[in-house]
């Protein structure tokens, strides 16, 4: 599937059949400052007809001893940026990175917990490198399981790409409850995850001459070379491999996030978040 041109579209609809076909982008403007529409935007999936990429950056930056990246929406240009999501990065006493996110609104609170953030992207396993996100968008005690990551086994110093394995919920289901220390994780091993989407990276191919691994990115953006670039490819109706998510270093601390169908705002953005689980690597 290529890329059309860009699209400007606000508060879009799987019904907006007009809009869709006059060319135009989706634009969150309408959620700046309306808490509502603004999750309402973040857990909604991009629709089906939608073919053009949602394009954010993600910015990182040191708080403390944690570390803050910033979802940011790319508007009409360059200089228009809508801020989305945040998430703060900790390590707990047992070695297990966890990820909280919030929605960045003016009275946000500045010490984002449990009882704050909408989600949590948590580290199951430490040297296996498997995530799960879990909704705090509701007072369940056993919080609804919303994706899981899990990074193929990977040698120190090994210099080969990444390979991992994301799951989603079918986009036609709702979240159903796991049993208490039981995650997708568990089910996919399990073969019963016949409601679960599975996607994977595309890999990266050798090239001989220079010995290095590459992958063609579709944006331009994407300046740098990094272990942490990839993209997702999901099978559609025809069986054929469209990419759905691209992720890729700018410079240090500022990196490109596109995405569309079956990929929601916070689903892409965990994705993205658990790219950064090396501190060894660059």
């Amino acid at each position: 599937m290529t890329q059309t041109e860009s699209k400007t579209i606000e508060n879009l609809t799987d019904d907006d059949d007009d809009q869709l076909n006059s060319s135009n982008k989706i634009i969150p403007t309408a959620y700046k400052s309306n808490q509502s529409d603004l999750k309402n935007f973040i857990n909604k999936s991009i629709p089906k007809q939608y073919e053009n990429f949602i394009q954010c950056h993600i910015k990182r930056e040191k708080d403390g001893f944690s570390t803050i990246y910033c979802l940011y929406y790319i508007g009409q240009n360059g200089n228009d940026l809508i801020l989305l999501l945040k998430a703060r990065k900790h390590v707990t006493i047992g070695g297990h990175s966890e990820f909280l996110l919030e929605i960045p609104l003016e009275n946000s609170s500045t010490n984002l917990n449990d009882e704050t953030s909408i989600a949590k992207l948590k580290s199951i396993k430490i040297l296996q490198h498997e995530y799960v996100l879990y909704d705090y968008q509701n007072n369940q005690e056993n919080k609804p399981q919303i994706l899981a990551i899990i990074y193929d086994e990977h040698k120190f110093g090994s210099k080969e790409p990444r390979k991992f394995t994301v799951l989603l919920h079918n986009t036609k289901e709702d979240l159903r409850q796991f049993k208490e220390n039981e995650t997708i994780i568990d089910e996919w091993r399990a073969g019963r995850s016949n409601d679960l989407i599975e996607i994977k990276n595309k890999i990266p191919t050798y090239n001989q001459e220079f010995q290095v691994y590459s992958l063609p990115m579709l944006n331009n953006h994407i300046k740098e070379g990094s272990h942490k670039n990839f993209q997702l490819i999901y099978l559609n109706e025809h069986n054929e491999e469209d990419i759905i998510m691209e992720f890729g270093r700018i410079n240090e601390n500022r990196f490109s996030l596109d995405y569309r169908y079956p990929l929601t705002t916070i689903e892409a953005f965990s994705i993205a978040l658990s790219s950064f689980h090396n501190r060894f690597r660059t």
